[in-house]
């Protein structure tokens, strides 16, 4: 038996060479398309790179201005922020809100002292303590008075106090 030959038949020969048009037409898009991404994929990276570059050159200025201001500021110093602790908070067994009500009011009394240089708060620190422990702080019906224990003074005003129970 023998093999009848296909390749001579004129519908075989239309397939095949539809086939080879279609894998060549196929491949030229493909080339196309990806040409396409991969050039505007070039584009925004080198627009990234020049963003890049300019930023890190403001990065490079606002540092180098950062440090003149940092060394400005060394020299004269603000009372950027007050924090009171409570020594004694857990033995009175004081709930959240009266702590917060106290903290919030204690610093009410010391709100004029940011913003003020370190030197002027420094000489000012008796006048802040006796302000603190001279007054009768009201939290509901409840009064209370505070006694300061210690005080640590940089841009941040810490305040140790106690408190104590009023009459």
């Amino acid at each position: 038996m023998r093999v009848p030959p296909i390749y001579e038949r004129p519908t075989v020969k239309r397939f095949f060479a539809g086939m080879i048009l279609g894998i060549i037409i196929g491949w030229a898009f493909f080339v196309y398309q990806y040409g396409q991404v991969y050039e505007g994929l070039v584009f925004r990276i080198s627009e990234q790179e020049a963003l890049i570059a300019d930023l890190e050159g403001d990065i490079d200025v606002l540092l180098s201005e950062q440090d003149k201001l940092n060394e400005e500021n060394q020299k004269k110093l603000t009372v950027k922020e007050i924090d009171i602790q409570f020594t004694n908070s857990r033995t009175l067994r004081l709930n959240q809100l009266t702590l917060l009500d106290l903290k919030q009011q204690a610093l009410n009394e010391l709100q004029d002292i940011k913003r003020k240089d370190i030197e002027t708060v420094a000489s000012m620190r008796a006048l802040m303590i006796s302000t603190l422990e001279n007054k009768v702080f009201r939290v509901g019906d409840k009064r209370y008075q505070l006694t300061v224990e210690g005080t640590s003074l940089y841009t941040t005003l810490e305040i140790h106090v106690k408190i104590v129970p009023s009459s």
